[in-house]
């Protein structure tokens, strides 16, 4: 059981939830420089910078096994972490796809990379990154002999998937591994042996209500669909026969946060700024949908019937966590 000084109150398991509530927003405090936000959908990376501290570790490690005792004794936090600390948890391959729900921008500017001749662009780029440190910049080799290898159309995947790991994992990988192991101080290994990122997440942060008749009316539809479409009205209509749980699992997969904001979907944020929900139509009726999280709009294609529309959503939400490619 658990007491707050000076706070008269009997845990029954609210002051506990209470806690872990408290704890799970405090240490992404930005005074702590632990974590750094991503964008404004409230979820969070770890900061480089906070090797800086001479105990960060141990804090990480603290974090962890908080993470740890919620999940194992069904208590919910309030912070979303982001997927990629979770897919390192789970020993999940991170890679190029996982850039863009973490930064758009680097992301952006990688996939222009991927999809100009570099050989006819005359820029000159090596196997070396930049980062910044107070205000210090240092340059990291991305692999041996990198300052003097120069990126060509023909290894440009290669430059692409480790800039990648540099960003998501070399750089702060210590404090990946301190978080790891008080998570698995709490919770035994084969108990998240089937999970996905996602399903950790939900887990942890519980499910939101999910007000369809405020969702609907601000949502915004694109290239060509709009309200009187049938594949969109199929669409409201599968979500009002939905439960909770799989319209969560269908904004986290849209929006990244399984949690509607506190001003209902008025209030959902995107990259750039608030950014509504938008469903956007696409030719190719033999794809799954897709999501752009950092937009929130979902890839629909304009399927011939509501049932064929119901098994590829199911598709996308349940066997398509990794749907993002560098296109």
């Amino acid at each position: 059981h658990l007491k707050f000084k000076k706070e008269d109150g009997r845990d029954d398991g609210g002051l506990t939830r209470h806690w872990f509530m408290l704890v799970s927003r405090e240490v992404v405090n930005p005074e702590y420089a632990l974590f750094t936000p991503m964008g404004k959908n409230h979820t969070y990376q770890i900061n480089a910078a906070s090797k800086l501290q001479p105990h960060h570790l141990s804090y990480f490690r603290f974090i962890g096994r908080v993470w740890g005792k919620a999940l194992f004794d069904g208590f919910l936090i309030e912070s979303h972490l982001a997927s990629t600390i979770y897919k390192f948890i789970l020993d999940r391959d991170i890679g190029p796809q996982d850039m863009m729900a973490v930064d758009s921008v680097y992301f952006s500017s990688l996939q222009w990379v991927l999809d100009n001749d570099l050989d006819e662009s005359g820029l000159e780029l090596f196997f070396v990154v930049d980062e910044e440190e107070l205000g210090t910049v240092t340059e990291v080799v991305l692999k041996e002999g990198g300052e003097s290898l120069r990126v060509t159309n023909e290894n440009k995947e290669e430059y692409v998937t480790l800039v990648c790991e540099q960003r998501l994992v070399r750089s702060i990988r210590p404090q990946l591994e301190a978080l790891k192991e008080g998570f698995f101080d709490i919770v035994p290994r084969d108990i998240l042996a089937k999970f996905t990122e996602q399903e950790v997440e939900l887990v942890l942060c519980g499910l939101p209500v999910i007000d369809i008749e405020d969702w609907r009316a601000h949502c915004e539809y694109r290239a060509g669909y709009s309200a009187e479409s049938d594949v969109v009205r199929w669409f409201w209509e599968l979500l009002q026969a939905w439960d909770q749980e799989m319209r969560a699992r269908l904004l986290q997969f849209v929006t990244g946060t399984s949690k509607v904001p506190t001003g209902g979907f008025s209030g959902l944020y995107g990259a750039t700024g608030p950014k509504k929900f938008q469903i956007i139509r696409v030719i190719d009726t033999t794809r799954l949908p897709q999501a752009n999280t950092c937009f929130n709009e979902l890839l629909l294609p304009p399927y011939s019937s509501k049932e064929h529309l119901a098994h590829c959503l199911a598709m996308s939400l349940y066997d398509g966590g990794d749907t993002f490619g560098l296109r």
